[in-house]
């Protein structure tokens, strides 16, 4: 009966330290894993912005070597007004491409007044 008592107290302490152990473990992870979500958060937010500088640059080579090729300025334009939000000095000299070059007039998705 005493070894039972005794075997029944080390066997508890032992689980207590494993239990404790995976808890820590566990817990260590959860940190590590916030840290990585953390990183992707802002390559993301970095990539985004890195994609409307690029795209900003395009449309802006586009309009002063190509200023015939409307539909693929329009495409550019979209993309960069519409789905990226993008604004800035584009703005006013996409509209001035518009009223000098575009035989298309002004797109709804198109803002023309700036917001910076």
């Amino acid at each position: 009966m005493t070894e039972s008592i005794i075997l029944g107290l080390i066997s508890s302490g032992a689980l207590a330290t494993v239990v404790t152990a995976i808890i820590n473990a566990i817990n260590n992870r959860k940190g590590r894993l916030a840290n990585i979500e953390a990183k992707l958060t802002a390559i993301e937010a970095n990539q985004r912005l890195a994609e409307k500088d690029s795209l900003r640059t395009q449309l802006l080579l586009m309009i002063a070597d190509y200023p015939r090729e409307e539909q693929e300025i329009m495409k550019l334009a979209e993309h960069y007004f519409k789905d990226l939000h993008g604004d800035w000095y584009a703005t006013s000299i996409f509209n001035k491409w518009l009223e000098r070059d575009a035989s298309c007039g002004k797109p709804e998705w198109f803002r023309s007044e700036v917001t910076e």
